[in-house]
């Protein structure tokens, strides 16, 4: 999978590098400006475990005990596919991955 964020800052400092492309009034000052401040910002964190059990807990496919044991509510036999896949579309639409 390609690294977009190591990609933005080899090209800011390849541009960086040739003054006529890294004028602060030139035609990619903009653009640059742009890649330094996304640059500058922290990277996105994943999901913890708590935060992963307790959406699995929202769409039914885990509970979680007191003693902070999971367990699932499914009998053996029984298809759990709707609620796998409603567990996964939660996790892709909450942290993009």
């Amino acid at each position: 999978m390609t690294n977009f964020r190591a990609l933005c800052a080899e090209l800011v400092k390849q541009l960086e590098g040739w003054q006529c492309y890294a004028s602060p009034d030139g035609p990619n000052a903009k653009v640059l400006d742009r890649a330094r401040a996304a640059l500058s910002q922290p990277e996105p964190q994943g999901p913890t475990d708590e935060e992963i059990l307790a959406l699995s807990q929202w769409h039914e496919v885990s509970y979680t005990l007191i003693n902070g044991s999971v367990i699932y509510p499914f009998q053996e036999g029984t298809d759990m596919k709707d609620a796998v896949l409603s567990f996964a579309r939660a996790v892709l639409t909450r942290w993009g991955k």
